[in-house]
């Protein structure tokens, strides 16, 4: 019957978002988009980015500025619930699940044996833990949003790898936990211009106005430590070239993001300088695309000039970030 057609299936809304470097931060923000209720979160936040003061590229951490899950539940966005696999008999599980989709929750499993899943690499062959997040279910699969093929992809799966990717850890004797994530039905977020210019100040000043940790660089200082970086790989040539291209693909999306808003900015304002803000802008992202892709093309002949290039626009890049968020700020103190 049509009724039991309708039993079969339940998938909640989940856009592509604008980010993909690390999945755990995109699948919220898909979510955050998704829901009318929530869609603003966006210009209001992902702004003001950090990374940890180091010289060692592999550990520079780049990412958003409160951001996380738990960012959300604190600020009433979203409410969240924790389980305990442990609790949740094996033959319960995907009833468990199923049920916890119905009532409009995400879940996100930040600790999952990929050797069970078809659709990673490790599949059958080595036990590496990850993360995978679900949105939905058809008839006997899962919809997921994971990396395939080194892309964010939505795709399903069937539920009994789900089930056999989590239950091992409680096969060997360990716990495990795992969440579930739900835009807070009552709570609409409006664009908040104050808020936007505070991120853009934050950002500016290398500060950071809400739960700033003294362990982190933020906004336009993270410039230097990524060139502290990049020269220590000059002088320190070692045998292995590989950089990790997250922290540089991260960059990149943040300018396309601070594209996003700049646009949204333009259209809820009447700024002097809108055409000169989207030159600019345009200019940034256009650079910060050609550093990833000089990044990967180092860890493609190991050629140390390219990295110097790399320096060099950076520094560049920080310089022009700086002129055109120094403007957006002049311009947005009379709104």
């Amino acid at each position: 019957s049509e009724k039991g057609k309708q039993t079969m299936q339940k998938i909640l809304p989940l856009v592509s978002p604008p980010t993909e470097t690390y999945q755990g931060i995109s699948f919220i923000l898909g979510v955050l988009l998704a829901n009318e209720n929530t869609k603003n979160v966006y210009y209001n936040n992902y702004i003001n980015i950090q990374c940890i003061d180091t010289d060692n590229i592999e550990e520079v951490k780049l990412n958003f500025t409160n951001v996380l899950w738990e960012n959300y539940r604190l600020s009433g966005i979203a409410e969240m619930n924790m389980y305990c696999l442990d609790n949740i008999h094996c033959d319960c599980f995907v009833n468990f699940i199923k049920e916890r989709i119905n009532q409009g929750n995400y879940l996100l499993f930040y600790n999952i044996d990929e050797y069970y899943l078809s659709y990673s690499n490790s599949f059958q062959n080595t036990h590496y833990c990850h993360d995978t997040y679900v949105y939905g279910y058809e008839n006997s699969t899962f919809c997921v949003m994971a990396y395939k093929g080194r892309k964010l992809s939505k795709f399903n799966i069937p539920m009994s790898e789900l089930q056999n990717g989590l239950y091992c850890h409680i096969n060997a004797g360990n716990n495990l936990t795992f969440c579930t994530f739900r835009p807070t039905c009552g709570k609409i977020e409006c664009i908040d211009m104050k808020r936007i210019r505070r991120a853009l100040f934050d950002y500016y000043h290398s500060e950071c106005s809400e739960n700033a940790d003294s362990s982190n660089i933020y906004g336009i200082s993270i410039y230097d430590v990524l060139i502290k970086c990049i020269k220590k790989n000059i002088l320190g040539k070692v045998a292995n070239p590989y950089i990790d291209f997250r922290t540089f693909r991260l960059l990149w999306e943040h300018k396309k993001i601070l594209k996003d808003h700049i646009l949204k900015i333009n259209e809820l304002t009447d700024l002097k300088s809108k055409e000169d803000n989207m030159v600019m802008i345009g200019e940034i992202e256009a650079m910060a695309e050609m550093i990833f892709n000089l990044v990967i093309k180092y860890s493609l002949n190991d050629k140390i000039n390219i990295l110097e290039d790399v320096c060099v626009y950076l520094a560049q890049l920080r310089k022009k970030e700086k002129e055109l968020i120094n403007l957006l700020l002049a311009e947005l103190k009379n709104e």
